[in-house]
């Protein structure tokens, strides 16, 4: 493991666990096994560390959820594969709810990049199942994409606060999304 992933690493690490006004550079450090001027040496200051550590985290979710995206076959089948996806993020504790709070603008610029992708990928889900006529004919989807998100929020949350759960929550969490859509 390179010192940079080790970085990044340590600072996921103490956001999930502890909440990101636990991140500070020298924490980082400790929990990384690296001296504070090597942190300086790599990155500038705490908030490139979390940029880069929310950048990096939130494109492996995006291939992940890609990648599990691109095996279902219906729209129903690409939902489950969303509430799976956003069920593993919080059963790993590697979502920190409210985390846009407290950013600098450049780290919540990141943070959006990543709502953005989730929310393309329900939008084309919503429209390809309308179209298809797997859900309801009268979901907008600029409106249900937002209301679907929220629900895949909560549905990450619930299995934050309830890991070992998360079977049970990720079918539940399946039945209401798509009973909502239909």
């Amino acid at each position: 493991m390179t010192t940079d992933d080790r970085i990044i690493h340590a600072t996921l690490t103490l956001i999930s666990e502890h909440g990101l006004g636990t991140v500070t550079m020298s924490r980082v450090a400790d929990v990384a096994g690296v001296a504070r001027q090597t942190l300086y040496n790599h990155y500038g200051d705490i908030d490139t560390i979390v940029a880069a550590a929310i950048d990096q985290h939130n494109r492996e979710s995006i291939d992940l959820l890609d990648a599990a995206l691109q095996v279902a076959e219906s729209p129903a089948d690409k939902i489950e594969q969303m509430v799976r996806h956003f069920v593993m993020v919080g059963a790993h504790a590697h979502h920190a709810f409210a985390l846009g709070s407290g950013l600098s603008p450049d780290v919540r610029a990141t943070l959006d990049s990543y709502n953005a992708a989730v929310e393309g990928h329900i939008r084309s889900i919503l429209q390809d199942g309308q179209q298809r006529g797997d859900f309801g004919s009268d979901l907008t989807p600029e409106i249900d994409t937002i209301l679907t998100r929220s629900l895949l929020d909560g549905i990450s949350e619930l299995a934050a606060n309830m890991p070992d759960q998360a079977a049970r929550i990720a079918t539940a969490g399946t039945r209401t999304v798509l009973a909502a859509l239909s």
